[in-house]
């Protein structure tokens, strides 16, 4: 006999759930989106279905604004094209992705679609073409700051700039006639040699393909040789002058476009199919140019050709490279560290997976006890600074931001190497040929620009490290999620924060110093870069409150010169100078507001004092509570709504102070109790299934119970090391987005 009805008024569950709810065996409130699926950013896929069976197939009967949208559909459907990409582009793939393996097996046929949701971050190139930056790329980063301010202070220039969905490319011109239709003479000796002069200098510290006297002493024998015109070498000597002119004035693009494009031809007609030494210098030639050009799609194609020609040669293996004569082999380590340097810079600015790797070619050994790299063995390339640097870029890239999560031990680990390589600078820069020669007082201004690329790297490696802590910890304050200051997880967060802000700071100096010392080339593109990354941690900074314990105002200021200067022949870092002066005005306004409540919290203060002849005189009564009976909160929450003011008035001051922190580390806790999780967009998430439950605070032992001794490095250097036991943190993860913050720029219907 069939069991009755449950009457709806007795009823302990819903009548029905979501298919989501169902498959996960989760609570469902019946609402469409229910509440689980709003708290996963899952809205379009939260559908009711009569039927449901584990093995995907299903009757739905949901309607059709229900079903996943698809790219298409986001794109040719709807009547405004703004609103459409707006939600594409802004609606980050990680809010959406699969929290469980299951999630994937069961609905495969949703995502073979695409929905929109299950989409990265996507903007438009130069041509209109969607084009993928991952989690470490600027423009990324960029996406997540507008984010929180929106949330921080609402509309502003910056959360409503028109070209934010926009990938700052240069199309190539089309006016230049081909090296086919014209006949372009030589250069002559001077003009060569200048040529070649700029050439180094822009390349220092970049690519190191050539022994600078070999390279200018074959260009100019060459450029006095009118018959020696087609050869495979003029393929690289015309490359190398494109890139002299293109660095040099910008009144010489034309005649840098005109030996770009003859450099290619022959390069392309000669040996397009012919792996070898010469094949992957005028390939990465051709990359550094398309970087210098602010084309960088294409750069990022061309380059995987000469890494893949690199790795046919066995160039990633210095034992391959050892078997040849020294001339051979100092080319072959020249061309694959330029390779290095390339390939992990367009990774990590683009956010996309580096092609080249020192652990795959089995020159980096690993240590399983201890599951950390050993002194770094790379054979002959070991006191190479510039290929150590790269390796530690590689080792956050792979990571961190490929798979999704940093932990403690991690930061500690890579700091290590952190440490190895100041210690061992100079005899890097000696490998690298950057040092000061005997008998000088200074580098060269070669070797000044090349130090200032390889500084320049080491402290943006440090902003990608530890960009994830002060994203958690400016977003944190945003929410209004109370903190104890005296907890060991908030000292150890706020001292990576600190460190991101510094290292911002300090490439600003760099970039200050090089850009105003006299005959540097012009389209610096990893010091733009530098720049630009550094500006927006600054900027970002400010609305976590840091500018009270450094000068980010001043710095910012600084970067905004900066990038002045570098967009009267850069369009890459005009477009940059926007952004940082759309976020210096938008924290301006921050600390405006921030003022103004301070200010309205004092002078209650000293009213509750001395009493407010003011509104006595004019017969008002005062409405603000005093805080004889009220917390602090709650008298700066009634002075915000009154005065107008939203600040941090965003949430519910009244509540935030009552509420628990979140989440509080400890250091004796067991490694299977690893539970909060940071996401890219500064987002604390929680390991294992979703659950809208929060994690009970744990009990926390504080710096002050370690001795002293163990904050110094192993090397009696006295610089600060993590503990030894930081493996026993919680991971902080990069995979989820934020959504304890609404989302600015969800489209509502």
């Amino acid at each position: 006999m069939p069991r009755p009805r449950v009457k709806d008024e007795d009823r302990k569950r819903v009548a029905r759930a979501c298919d989501t709810c169902k498959r996960r065996k989760e609570k469902c409130d019946g609402q469409q989106p229910c509440l689980l699926c709003k708290r996963r950013g899952r809205e379009p896929e939260c559908v009711f279905s009569d039927v449901f069976s584990k093995g995907g197939s299903h009757r739905q009967t949901s309607t059709p604004s229900s079903q996943p949208i698809t790219l298409k559909d986001a794109l040719n459907e709807s009547n405004d094209a703004e609103i459409a990409i707006e939600s594409l582009l802004t609606l980050s793939g990680s809010r959406s992705a699969a929290k469980t393996p299951q999630y994937d097996r069961d609905l495969d046929d949703v995502i073979s679609k695409a929905p929109v949701p299950k989409l990265a971050r996507l903007l438009r190139d130069g041509r209109g073409k969607f084009i993928f930056v991952g989690d470490s790329s600027n423009l990324a980063f960029v996406q997540n700051i507008r984010r929180l301010v929106k949330a921080e202070i609402g509309e502003c220039p910056l959360t409503s700039d028109p070209l934010r969905h926009a990938m700052c490319e240069v199309i190539p011109p089309h006016k230049v006639p081909t090296p086919a239709q014209s006949q372009h003479p030589k250069p002559t000796v001077a003009e060569a040699q200048d040529l070649i002069k700029h050439y180094l200098l822009a390349s220092s510290g970049v690519i190191d393909l050539f022994d600078p006297d070999d390279i200018t002493d074959h260009l100019l024998s060459w450029a006095r040789d009118s018959t020696a015109e087609t050869d495979f070498n003029s393929s690289i000597y015309y490359l190398v002058m494109a890139i002299g002119a293109l660095t040099r004035t910008s009144s010489d693009l034309d005649q840098a476009e005109f030996y770009f494009l003859r450099g290619r031809e022959i390069g392309v007609s000669s040996f397009l199919e012919d792996p070898s030494v010469l094949t992957i210098q005028a390939y990465t030639l051709i990359t550094f140019y398309m970087l210098s050009a602010v084309r960088r799609n294409g750069a990022f194609m061309l380059l995987g050709i000469a890494v893949r020609a690199a790795y046919a040669l066995g160039l990633h293996r210095s034992d391959i490279s050892n078997l040849f004569e020294p001339r051979e082999r100092a080319a072959r380590e020249r061309v694959w560290k330029s390779l290095r340097v390339l390939d992990l810079y367009m990774s990590g600015s683009l956010g996309r997976p580096p092609a080249t790797s020192e652990v795959d070619g089995g020159s980096v050994s690993w240590n399983r006890s201890s599951r950390d790299y050993e002194d770094i063995q790379m054979n002959g390339r070991t006191t190479s600074a510039t290929l150590r640097i790269c390796f530690i870029f590689e080792r956050i890239l792979n990571e961190v931001y490929c798979r999704r999560e940093v932990s403690v031990q991690l930061v500690e680990s890579i700091s290590r190497q952190y440490r190895d390589w100041t210690m061992q600078l100079p005899a890097g820069l000696q490998a690298d040929s950057l040092d000061s020669k005997e008998g000088s007082t200074a580098p060269s201004l070669r070797q000044t620009i090349g130090i200032a690329h390889l500084k320049g790297a080491y402290y943006w490696s440090i902003i990608l490290l530890t960009r994830p802590f002060l994203i958690f910890k400016v977003s944190s304050k945003i929410k209004g999620r109370s903190e104890d200051e005296d907890s060991a997880g908030n000292s150890v967060t706020m001292t990576l924060s600190e460190a991101c802000i510094d290292a911002a700071l300090r490439s600003i100096e760099i970039a200050t110093d090089i850009v105003h010392t006299i005959g540097v080339p012009k389209r610096l593109f990893m010091i733009t870069n530098s720049t630009f990354i550094s500006a927006m941690v600054i900027g970002f900074a400010i609305f976590g409150d840091f500018d009270k314990s450094f000068p980010l105002l001043s710095s910012m200021a600084q970067a905004e010169a900066i990038l002045t200067i570098m967009a009267k022949d850069d369009l890459s870092a005009r477009r940059q100078y926007e952004i940082t002066s759309y976020l210096r005005l938008a924290a301006l306004e921050h600390i405006n507001r921030r003022d103004q409540i301070q200010m309205q919290r004092r002078r209650q203060d000293i009213h509750n004092i001395f009493g407010d002849p003011i509104n006595k005189a004019n017969g008002s009564t005062p409405t603000r509570p005093s805080t004889g009976s009220h917390t602090p909160d709650q008298v700066l929450a009634s002075d915000v709504a009154q005065n107008g003011k939203v600040g941090n008035a965003l949430f519910d001051m009244a509540d935030a102070g009552d509420a628990a922190p979140p989440w509080q580390l400890r250091f004796d806790m067991p490694p299977e109790s690893r539970g909060p999780v940071l996401t890219t967009s500064g987002a604390l998430a929680y390991a294992g299934e979703d659950s809208a439950e929060q994690v009970p605070p744990l009990p926390r032992t504080d710096f002050g119970q370690m001795p002293d001794a163990g904050y110094l490095s192993p090397d009696g250097s006295g610089i600060p090391s993590l503990p030894s036991y930081a493996e026993e943190f919680p991971l902080f993860s990069l995979m989820t987005e934020f959504d304890q913050l609404q989302d600015p720029f969800m489209v509502r219907t």
